[in-house]
């Protein structure tokens, strides 16, 4: 009877999904707060070649956009805090380093005065995006809030593409793949200044908003996917450097779930045709600027006006592919958790659990996925794994190996969005089933206790150093603290977490979704 009554219980909490509206604002807060968490937990300078993007969105701002060659890089104008964050790196590298690194006191931080970036040919969308906030500051609190403000846009993309999808089919899978897609890295990156998170999550947006209109119907709207896909379509191509080819696989990947006759029946619509346009323009832009600047290739082109060098100039394509390729687990890393300046790594079991998450949704992709639905699955994968090794081995004869794995960022977070809508037009769902609750506790939970893992182990290597005094961290005063110090950010970051998991478990538990929507609607 009890089992009879507990039964009653669960398939009467059973509802209708949360509308598109509430769960695009729930997710954009609670992201944009996770990330300004991370913004504020990360000693300035605290991420990959920061210190470049903060000079470079400072004086972009300014309204210097390229500045005058040097040895050390583009030479621009900047507040003096901005240009000291050259200086405050002590720690990068060392790992048993603390974050306090000492800066000579030069006067008033707020005056102006010369400053290098290794970034100064840089597309310059994403540094007038985030660099305004130094124009309102004269001391660190700039950075701090360009750090927040980037976090709050890239959050944007990333609740813009889960709103497009949950209104095509708020499936259980769509929600347990969101949540194994934002990684610790994808939080670290959105709350630093560095475009790499901002293309990651607009490039998501492209191809959710692809995928949602791929799959509605003939009579289905396509107007706010269409606007989702041209906004963050010519935010995404501007982005970085490689970043249309990212976009043109957003796009051009899910088409494959179409027949001729959809496709050309599609291309033929309105709203596809202003989205094309805009993202064509945005495109155009782009390549005008990376073309223009050189910025791909100055480098290789120009050595002296760089400081940069790297292993491996003058070998040849296909040892850069298959140095890669070798890499490929190794790189994939830097998608869960290479935190600082690639020199923390998070912990082991950190990475056991997404890779345990991120394994099994594979498998269940390409045992249960068939026909166009495989074959998009499969061109999904093959793009993550096969082209790092192209673009290495095209590079590195001028260049060098530069690859980093946070640089697929970007088609990690398609591939696993990806797979979860297509499995969940695959697979029922009923959430009275005790197998299926079970398993949405388990990934919810397992995510929720790693994310909060990665953050403090991260925290603690700034505060005391790799292996330093746990007492010292979180009771002592520590060499190094952040704003408003360890235990509250901790506490924090702790409860948003918390936060996050009751709410994903909840829009899970909420729906029944015994009949999988097809994902190709018949009229297409």
């Amino acid at each position: 009877m009890a089992s009879t009554a507990d039964g009653r219980a669960t398939a009467a909490a059973v509802r209708t999904p949360w509308p598109a509206s509430r769960v695009f604002s729930v997710v954009w807060a609670l992201l944009s707060a996770l990330s300004a968490v991370w913004a504020l937990a990360t000693p300035i300078s605290g991420s990959p070649d920061e210190p470049a993007h903060i000079v470079r969105a400072a004086s972009v701002v300014r309204g210097e956009l390229v500045g005058t060659p040097s040895a050390d890089g583009h030479v621009v104008t900047v507040p003096r805090y901005i240009a000291d964050t050259q200086r405050e790196t002590c720690f990068a590298f060392h790992p048993r380093v603390t974050a306090n690194c000492p800066v000579a006191d030069h006067g008033d931080p707020g005056a102006l005065t010369s400053g290098t970036t290794t970034a100064g040919l840089y597309n310059p969308l994403y540094y007038y995006a985030v660099g305004w906030p130094s124009l309102l500051f004269s001391t660190d609190a700039g950075i701090y809030a360009m750090r927040i403000v980037s976090g709050i846009l890239s959050s944007l993309f990333a609740a813009l593409a889960l709103l497009v999808l949950w209104r095509r089919d708020p499936s259980p899978f769509l929600v347990l793949g969101f949540a194994v897609a934002v990684t610790p890295l994808t939080l670290f990156l959105n709350g630093s200044v560095n475009p790499n998170g901002l293309e990651a999550t607009a490039t998501l947006a492209v191809f959710a908003g692809v995928l949602s209109i791929v799959r509605g119907g003939a009579d289905v709207p396509l107007g706010p996917a269409a606007a989702v896909v041209a906004a963050a379509g010519f935010v995404a191509v501007n982005a970085r450097g490689l970043s249309p080819l990212w976009v043109l696989l957003a796009v051009v990947l899910p088409l494959v779930l179409l027949d001729r006759r959809a496709l050309w029946s599609l291309l033929r619509r309105r709203a596809v045709l202003i989205a094309a346009a805009v993202v064509a323009a945005g495109t155009i832009a782009a390549l005008a600027w990376t073309l223009g600047s050189n910025s791909l290739l100055n480098a290789v082109d120009h050595p002296e006006s760089t400081p940069q060098r790297f292993a491996g100039v003058g070998t040849n394509f296909f040892s850069g592919f298959f140095i890669t390729m070798e890499r490929t687990v190794e790189y994939a890393h830097g998608v869960i958790g290479l935190f600082g300046w690639l020199d923390t790594p998070a912990p082991p079991e950190v990475f056991f659990v997404w890779t345990a998450l991120i394994g099994a949704l594979l498998l269940a992709a390409f045992s249960l996925l068939r026909s166009r639905a495989l074959l998009l699955a499969v061109l999904l994968l093959a793009s993550f794994v096969l082209l790092p090794p192209l673009v290495q081995g095209v590079y590195i004869t001028g260049g060098g190996v530069i690859w980093q794995g946070r640089y697929v960022l970007p088609l990690f977070l398609c591939l696993i969005v990806g797979l979860a809508v297509l499995l969940g037009g695959r697979v029922p769902f009923t959430p009275e089933a005790a197998p299926w609750r079970r398993l949405s506790w388990i990934v919810v939970v397992a995510l929720a206790v790693a994310q909060f893992y990665a953050f403090e182990n991260t925290l603690r290597r700034y505060s005391v150093g790799d292996g330093g005094s746990l007492k010292a961290f979180l009771l002592g005063s520590p060499p190094w603290a952040p704003p408003g110090g360890n235990l509250v950010l901790l506490v924090l970051f702790a409860a948003l977490v918390a936060a996050g998991a009751w709410l994903a478990l909840r829009s899970v538990l909420r729906v029944r979704h015994d009949t999988p929507t097809p994902l190709v609607a018949a009229g297409a």
